[in-house]
């Protein structure tokens, strides 16, 4: 099961790979887009993929070029056993790649993982001389504020020194099934397929080798604190946040904490829809993000 599925052997085959930082990164930006259409980049969550975003994609692809990509340790990029994953170290290959692109300026959207990524890019535009123009920033249900984040009982294990390595061997499709279903409002709406599909985009490049390492973006989340939500609360460009109600995870407080501490932002709840608001109600996400 381990193989990848025929609906990913097909997204694959829409995309490219590219050698940037140090890692093979593969990413996707449309074969038939208006390449007058101003950039959209995406940031996926963790432990899934760029995948996330296959459903959202026709929507969004109407009014933005769209740039979709894993992550190094994610899905189909590479997953080097010595690379650093801090969030940092991810940042810099997502930006090695927009420069490959030559994207300039572009709006942002990102989900769960990738929210984090984002603060750290925040943070270093906050510094002054980022290389890029970000034009406006959405965020998608993610641990913002890690008093509030409620992992799964895996990710409790998977982000700790030595447990951690020791779950990432013994993570069994078994218990991968029992588990990730829960961040859904409606597990059922998906077949076994689309879980068959998750599952072996997170074994795919000898992913178990790095499981636990890509985890460990939750304690670098706690470590940086405010040098990353106060850039998020002072954020000077337009901030919309789509939230699914119904997270276990990344629940539906750590929205209502941030539409407080940045009064500017636009919150739009998404009732009875739970941690991948892109994958559980795409149309009512674009619909949320276009407006």
């Amino acid at each position: 099961m381990s193989e990848l599925t025929s609906p990913l052997v097909s997204w694959m085959a829409g995309g490219h790979f590219v050698r940037l930082d140090d890692v093979e990164l593969f990413y996707r930006t449309g074969s038939h887009v208006n390449r007058s259409l101003p950039w959209l980049v995406c940031f996926h969550g963790f432990p899934t993929s760029s995948w996330d975003w296959h459903l959202l994609l026709p929507y969004l692809e109407k009014t933005h070029r769209v740039l979709v990509f894993d992550f190094p340790g994610y899905g189909l990029s590479g997953k080097p056993a010595d690379r650093d994953y801090s969030l940092k170290r991810q940042l810099d290959a997502s930006e090695a790649l927009m420069e490959f692109l030559h994207i300039e300026r572009f709006d942002l959207l990102a989900h769960d993982m990738g929210n984090s990524v984002a603060c750290e890019m925040l943070r270093r535009r906050e510094e002054g001389g980022y290389p890029f123009e970000l034009q406006s920033l959405t965020l998608l249900n993610g641990g913002i504020y890690m008093d509030l984040h409620q992992p799964l009982f895996t990710q409790r294990l998977l982000r700790t020194p030595v447990l951690g390595a020791v779950t990432a061997r013994f993570t069994s499709w078994r218990l991968f099934r029992l588990q990730y279903p829960r961040v859904y409002a409606d597990p059922d709406q998906f077949d076994d397929l689309h879980y068959e599909s998750q599952w072996s985009l997170l074994l795919n490049n000898g992913g178990r080798r790095t499981l636990h390492k890509i985890a460990g973006y939750m304690k670098e989340r706690t470590r940086m604190g405010e040098a990353w939500t106060g850039p998020l609360h002072r954020l000077d460009v337009p901030l919309k946040v789509i939230w699914g109600r119904e997270d276990p995870i990344a629940v539906y407080a750590i929205a209502e904490r941030l539409s407080r501490h940045n009064e500017s932002a636009d919150l739009v709840t998404l009732d009875g829809i739970g941690h991948y608001p892109q994958l559980e109600a795409p149309e009512r996400v674009a619909g949320a993000f276009l407006v």
